[in-house]
């Protein structure tokens, strides 16, 4: 609560250990958990037992730590019907700047976005995390991508300020797409704002005039109602929220929730694609995902 109110460099320190203390505790009850079950059939003393958890936890924990701190590039391909040209897109999704991730992790994305060289970047969700004030300088390095930038809010976004984050989105040139749509070289964006209210999709895009005879992409947080999206007329949906579970066993509870929890999916001829999410939310680690900017490359369906 404090760092919300009045960031600085001794709580921000003390949000990134607590935070990182969170994700290695939990590796902890899990170790002890497993360790436990063994000693119910093998003989296995205590010293030696606690000795097995604190260097299985050492290593996991260090290994989840480096693992997040890297940026994947993932690169798929999809099919659109009446496609006039072919298009290269950068996905963004919950990036959460805020007390771990701030500004400096921003620059670092655009440089590789610089060297991606998208036709233009589509932020689905989460820019902020709601850890940290968020001010009209929080996201000026994306100032310096030359390709035009779109963005729908997701749930955090919300929690830090939908307004601030607006605006400080809008002064670093990225447009604000939440319950709206823009014609880009022949195939439309369409955006939906992240809504507390479930089962919302459906009633918001009736409301959007798109044109359903051509490409559609839908921008929307949730990877949720996906089925109401593609009664509506929708060609492919891309999502975040997830973040493919970012570190085990959570990918089984979230996977509960969310079936589709990260990657590629189809349904006849339409797709949605999940981001893993580009930075991470709590502990700044990751186990059994990465952080990725997806590259989705846009062909014409000859089929």
């Amino acid at each position: 609560m404090i760092e919300q109110r009045s960031s600085n460099v001794f709580t921000q320190a003390l949000y990134l250990l607590s935070t990182t203390w969170m994700g290695i505790s939990l590796y902890i009850l899990w170790a002890l958990i497993i360790v436990f079950v063994m000693r119910l059939f093998i003989n296995i003393p205590l010293k030696e037992a606690g000795i097995m958890v604190l260097v299985a936890v050492s290593i996991l924990s260090v290994y989840s730590v480096f693992n997040a701190y890297h940026i994947h590039e993932k690169s798929v391909q999809i099919p659109l019907a009446n496609l006039k040209t072919h298009l290269k897109l950068v996905q963004l999704s919950d990036v959460h700047i805020g007390s771990i991730r701030n500004s400096g992790f921003i620059k670092r994305i655009v440089g590789r976005i610089k060297d991606i060289n998208p036709d233009a970047v589509l932020i689905t969700g989460d820019m902020a995390d709601g850890s940290a004030p968020i001010t009209e300088h929080t996201f000026l390095p994306l100032k310096e991508l030359e390709m035009p930038i779109f963005f729908v809010s997701g749930n955090h976004d919300t929690y830090a300020g939908l307004e601030n984050v607006s605006n400080a989105l809008q002064s670093a040139g990225v447009h604000i797409l939440d319950n709206d749509f823009v014609e880009f070289r022949g195939v439309q964006l369409v955006g939906i704002c992240y809504c507390m209210q479930r089962n919302m999709l459906g009633p918001l895009l009736k409301q959007i005039n798109f044109d359903k005879k051509k490409p559609s992409i839908l921008m929307h947080h949730l990877p949720s109602e996906w089925d109401k999206a593609r009664e509506e007329g929708i060609n492919l949906q891309l999502s975040g929220h997830t973040h493919n579970g970012q570190f085990y066993p959570f990918n089984l509870l979230v996977k509960i929730m969310f079936p589709y929890l990260g990657g590629l999916y189809k349904k006849d001829d339409d797709y949605i694609y999940v981001s893993s999410g580009t930075g991470t939310w709590g502990p700044p680690m990751r186990l059994g995902s990465h952080n990725e900017i997806t590259i989705i490359n846009l062909v014409r369906d000859e089929s």
